[in-house]
């Protein structure tokens, strides 16, 4: 009952803010979201706050006065999206009936976001405050992450963090989680800062922000490092390339070098202080073998199933929804998010799935071809990283299943979209043969 209160005396007290700018509420949920699993070891567990939090928002849309002309979201993901979402759902009533709100809230709810910032646009401020914000919780988490491997398992254990749910290690590594539930969304969090903030210090290398992000980047890292969440590893060397490609080769060229000077130097010490067990457990293939022979023995089922299962028989969903009366099906957790695709939905709904992650790749790269202002040019190159990181990372996770990945990445992708009318029209007139811009200006390092 005091939760409850307490819901609604945040959501009371967020809903003015939300009403005058609804871009606001977003901002603010962004801030908060990354602290979600302090819950943990809080006196009052408040589990159900942001979905609260999301609804208000939300609903403060339809009191707001929006200002049109300003700005217009570029969004033809939401097509394919909207295709898939009907497929989803439908196949959840199927199968689950009244207990489909579980599945359909896992894979669908934080759309949400997307729908309203494409309702209520970002504008260039909202971007800018929405890297300060990822670049301050970023680094708030990644110092509580490394602070966690100074106390030690015992000491989480004791300060309430559950073992082999929470605590988790990976060989004689402690695995950090941060402010988060689990070490997967910590270190795929902070992949994200990474990316976002890095794409926007390259744009504004002078700027005071930038100089901080490049001073907390090595804090970033190692708190990055200490989740032992490969995918991570792999999203942001994937992501970081991408950027570097499309926004900043002069920077890639750096990122290459750095990489390889990095291996070659820190290899020999780890081996020299006998490390080579924990980097064995870090870098070990036993996991990948383990998922590589999962799939292999689900394809044969998913060649007998072209609709699918239904969605929510697999992951996190069908745990949710296996404790309620009406579960149906024997928990299986793929590891990988087409998989989950495959197995719930079937190569049509995994199709609409893979339309959106291309469309949205597409649209990206064209925002940053015409886009003029700097800092939104680097939003959607950071953006551009995200996606494109997000699709590998999903090969050995559930990525769009781990909150609050899958917030951040629909918030982030219609915020990238939300550009000006100037913008919207040139992307639309570049399939009618509109002269392209100049290409970006290569990369500079401050000037001291």
């Amino acid at each position: 009952m005091l939760s409850m209160a307490i819901v609604l005396i945040l959501c009371a007290a967020l809903f003015p803010f939300a009403v005058r700018r609804p871009q606001n509420g977003v901002l603010i949920l962004a801030a908060l979201l990354p602290f979600h699993g302090l819950n943990l070891i809080s006196p009052l567990p408040i589990n159900f706050w942001k979905e609260a939090v999301v609804l208000t928002v939300l609903v403060a849309c339809f009191f707001a006065r929006r200002q049109p002309g300003r700005r217009v979201a570029v969004v033809p993901w939401m097509w394919p999206l909207a295709l898939f979402a009907i497929m989803g759902t439908v196949s959840a009533l199927i199968v689950y009936r009244a207990a489909a709100v579980f599945p359909i809230k896992i894979a669908l709810f934080y759309v949400l976001l997307a729908i309203t910032i494409i309702w209520f646009p970002f504008e260039r401020r909202d971007k800018d405050r929405l890297i300060t914000v990822l670049l301050a919780t970023g680094a708030i988490s990644a110092a509580y992450g490394i602070v966690q491997q100074i106390i030690g398992g015992e000491g989480l254990a004791a300060m309430g963090y559950p073992w082999n749910d929470v605590i988790r290690s990976a060989g004689p590594l402690l695995r950090s989680f941060g402010t988060f539930v689990q070490p997967f969304p910590f270190g795929l969090y902070l992949m994200i800062v990474l990316l976002m903030c890095g794409a926007a210090a390259l744009a504004e290398p002078n700027r005071k922000r930038s100089i901080v992000f490049w001073a907390v980047s090595p804090l970033l890292l190692v708190g990055m490092i200490s989740s032992v969440v490969r995918a991570s590893y792999l999203g942001l060397i994937i992501g970081a390339v991408i950027i570097g490609l499309f926004l900043f080769r002069k920077f890639l060229k750096i990122l290459i070098f750095s990489v390889v000077a990095l291996l070659v130097v820190s290899t020999p010490i780890a081996l020299v202080m006998g490390a080579s067990s924990g980097i064995q457990s870090m870098f070990s293939a036993e996991s990948f073998e383990q998922r590589t022979e999962h799939w292999t023995r689900t394809i044969p089922f998913i060649m007998t199933q072209p609709f699918g299962q239904g969605l929510g028989t697999t992951g996190a969903s069908v745990q949710r929804v296996e404790k309620l009366p009406t579960g149906l099906h024997v928990m299986y957790q793929p590891d990988n998010y087409y998989v989950k695709i495959l197995l719930e939905l079937g190569p049509m709904g995994f199709a609409a799935f893979v339309a959106v992650l291309v469309v949205a790749l597409m649209v990206l790269r064209r925002l940053i071809q015409h886009e003029t202002d700097q800092l939104e040019r680097a939003f959607a190159g950071g953006a551009l990283g995200v996606v494109a990181a997000a699709c590998v990372a999903a090969t050995v996770s559930t990525y769009w299943e781990i909150f609050p990945m899958d917030a951040y990445f629909w918030l982030i992708l219609a915020a990238a979209g939300s550009v000006t009318p100037d913008v919207a029209a040139g992307i639309r007139g570049k399939a009618q043969g509109a002269p392209m811009p100049q290409p970006v200006a290569p990369y500079t390092l401050p000037s001291k």
